[in-house]
């Protein structure tokens, strides 16, 4: 099935100016390039290093040089750059709906206006991550990585002392916080700094609301089919502040909302740790493991899939993919793109321990660790899928929800207020 989301009437005039000039197929066919090519990302850190070995590997290869520019808030400064005639050649689109978005107006080069061959790229890729490159049935670019949301980072040794199990329900895992709050350990660390990690909140809601609310109303809620002040969100909200809230996080909210998901890391896996567990992705283990290599994993640091809270919800698997798609029509951003989603890229890109592959020609055997490893057999044994819902919202909806979520862990009392204000902005957004 393929994707056509709706998007905001004024993201898109605000991207049709001046997009003839330096987006879409001109007609002309794929030209020749300079012998270097620039990409655009958000990608900092662990997550930066990692892809610069792919291109440092693709120069190699092709002889193709690369230019890496990034910022944290990625569509604003694309449609800047788009809107001067200054594009990207290459762009790492961190949400399928900026895909859907930017196709619509002919800002992104097809693969097949790229001269490249769609059907044998998307060999390499199952339905549900070609869906996410797919506008109209177009394949506009390849998920260059993967990972899984719905992972919870412990400490086995302190499990282990403590007399815990892994807790396979929300029930279980809710007297796991309890005991350590009983114990004077401190069970959470939550780092949800300004708009640019508030999305680490939006990941605890997404877990919780496709355990309450079911898959489909999921599908519903993050296409704007569904109310914001519906109560299966208001449901899953209060399930959320029973763990994120000033009792059971290191330094109460206040901290919470002054630390970046980096440092909420560090304060459970650094070597001055303070608090015992971490809701957030699988890249976690690569970050935690690169700032302290001191770190055994399956000792010191572990995870264990986030918990059932509705039997009859199961246990969907809530990840994310970054897209890679061409802004300018030449043979570099071709070749960067048909290297991109090859097996040897992935395997270049996985031994990192930075991300995961949704490359089939990616193997257990090309994964530096077993945290990584087990990752990526969580994301290949998944019983069901829905992407990250944030990232699927249209223009800046997805960060708005993250500083929605920071307003009310921070002021619980007005939920019903700040939830009626934001449905009334996705009403907009979806219109």
């Amino acid at each position: 099935m393929r994707r056509k989301r709706l998007v905001s009437l004024a993201a898109i005039a605000v991207l049709v100016l001046g997009l003839g000039a330096c987006g879409g197929d001109d007609g002309g066919g794929t030209k020749e390039g300079d012998g270097e090519v620039t990409i655009f990302s958000l990608w900092g850190g662990s997550e930066e290093e990692a892809f610069k070995k792919v291109l440092t590997q693709f120069t190699q290869d092709t002889g193709i040089k690369t230019k890496y520019e990034a910022a944290r808030d990625f569509l604003p400064v694309i449609r800047t750059r788009l809107n001067a005639g200054n594009p990207p050649e290459v762009g790492i689109l961190p949400r399928p709906g900026f895909v859907d978005e930017l196709a619509r107006d002919d800002a992104l080069i097809s693969l097949e206006d790229l001269g490249l061959d769609v059907d044998k790229i998307n060999e390499n890729y199952g339905e549900t991550w070609t869906d996410l490159a797919t506008f109209e049935d177009t394949t506009y670019g390849v998920v260059a990585k993967a990972n899984s949301k719905s992972t919870v980072w412990y400490k086995p040794n302190s499990f282990q002392q403590n007399g815990f199990q892994i807790p396979k329900t929300w029930d279980e895992l809710n007297q796991i916080v309890k005991d350590y709050k009983s114990k004077g350990d401190v069970p959470w660390a939550v780092g949800a700094q300004g708009r640019d990690n508030s999305w680490t909140l939006t990941d605890w809601f997404e877990q919780i609301y496709v355990r309450t609310a079911g898959g489909d109303n999921y599908d519903k809620l993050f296409s704007g089919e569904l109310a914001f002040n519906d109560p299966t969100v208001k449901e899953a909200l209060g399930e959320m502040l029973k763990n994120v809230n000033d009792q059971y996080v290191l330094g109460g909210i206040d901290t919470a909302l002054s630390i970046s998901f980096q440092d909420g890391i560090a304060r459970v896996f650094g070597t001055t740790p303070k608090a015992e567990m971490y809701m957030l992705g699988g890249f976690v283990g690569g970050i935690a493991l690169g700032a302290n290599p001191s770190l055994k994993p399956g000792t010191d640091i572990d995870f264990f899939p986030f918990p059932t809270i509705k039997e009859e919800n199961g246990d969907p698997l809530v990840g994310s993919g970054d897209v890679a798609a061409a802004f300018v029509n030449n043979e570099d951003a071709a070749k960067l793109i048909e290297y991109l989603s090859t097996p040897a890229a992935g395997k270049i890109w996985v031994s990192t321990g930075a991300i995961v592959s949704p490359n089939k020609g990616v193997t257990e055997a090309d994964y530096p660790n077993e945290l990584v490893n087990k990752e990526a057999e969580q994301v290949k044994n998944a019983e069901s899928f829905r992407f990250d819902g944030s990232d699927l919202l249209p223009g800046t909806l997805g960060q708005d929800f993250g500083t929605l979520l920071q307003k009310i862990i921070k002021t619980p009392g007005q939920m019903d207020s700040l939830l009626d204000d934001y449905q009334a902005e996705a009403e907009k957004a979806f219109s």
